[in-house]
């Protein structure tokens, strides 16, 4: 792939959406979301196994003479590598004459970073992280919006419990990342590309390798500003409708009670102190 590749994560509804329109509109790159690729590479994992269980049986029920070898990891790794390979090559723009960077977002990406950084040893990991409690407000919207079947279930109460849980496993393994990659794994907050859009645009171009010139840096900024996403929606004025539904980072206040805000600090094992919020 003559294409630099990188990989964006976060908790769902940390923003990842966001900062991939973001990414989107440099000129040097072309970033979506999502592929799914950990779907397919479980399947792969799971075919692999199979094939090697049958290379057994043949040699076993045909003759000792049949002894193909089996297939390493190393192999499997190959295979899982050209696939997504592949896939990034299927978003490369080709409106785009000075392209050279490809990303694709998936809040999977958290969960898998000992594999990401073994199949692609050259490529970057973006991490945004969100106050916790803000990602539960903006999950519960979502769901109901998207009338998630849970939801019959589950009421709020419990939805903020399962939420406080997944969110603090998936941000403590994303921020693993930091000692599998090293210097390939950069992290920021939604609050601060809230508060400082180009400032921080401009380190996250820097980091992957793009031109992070103020002129791209603003054009970038306002393709992926709340106005244009939630067409014509001032940030702060909800839309419940919307995927985009409000662009604010402390809409949990009004939404919680002093309970369900302790209650979240609690399930979530103090990551959000950990991390600098309010609590």
């Amino acid at each position: 792939m003559t294409y630099a590749p990188f990989f964006l994560t976060g908790a769902p509804k940390s923003g990842t959406t966001w900062l991939g329109r973001l990414l989107d509109a440099h000129p040097e790159i072309s970033c979506r979301g999502e592929a799914c690729v950990h779907h397919f590479g479980l399947r792969l994992v799971e075919s692999a196994k199979s094939y090697n269980e049958l290379l057994v049986k043949r040699r076993q029920a045909i003759t000792d003479s049949n002894d193909f070898p089996a297939m390493p990891w190393s192999d499997v790794l190959v295979l899982m590598r050209r696939f997504v390979q592949l896939r990034l090559e299927a978003i490369a723009d080709p409106a785009k004459p000075k392209l050279r960077f490809l990303g694709e977002k998936d809040p999977e990406h958290a969960l898998h970073m000992k594999t990401l950084g073994e199949l692609f040893p050259e490529a970057k990991v973006l991490h945004i992280l969100r106050d916790g409690r803000a990602v539960f407000v903006s999950a519960w919207h979502h769901n109901v919006r998207s009338k998630d079947p849970n939801l019959a279930t589950h009421g709020f109460d419990d939805f903020l419990d399962i939420t406080a849980r997944e969110w603090s496993d998936r941000v403590r393994r994303g921020r693993g990342g930091a000692q599998i990659l090293g210097p390939r794994y950069f992290e920021l907050r939604y609050e601060d590309l809230l508060q400082q859009p180009e400032t921080w645009a401009a380190k996250v171009f820097a980091f992957i390798g793009a031109s992070a010139d103020s002129e791209v840096v603003r054009h970038c900024v306002d393709a992926a500003s709340f106005e244009k996403l939630s067409q014509g929606r001032k940030r702060g004025e909800g839309d419940a409708n919307s995927f985009f539904r409000k662009g604010l980072a402390d809409d949990w206040k009004q939404e919680l009670s002093a309970a369900q805000t302790q209650r979240f600090g609690q399930l979530s094992g103090g990551l959000l102190g950990e991390l600098g919020y309010e609590v």
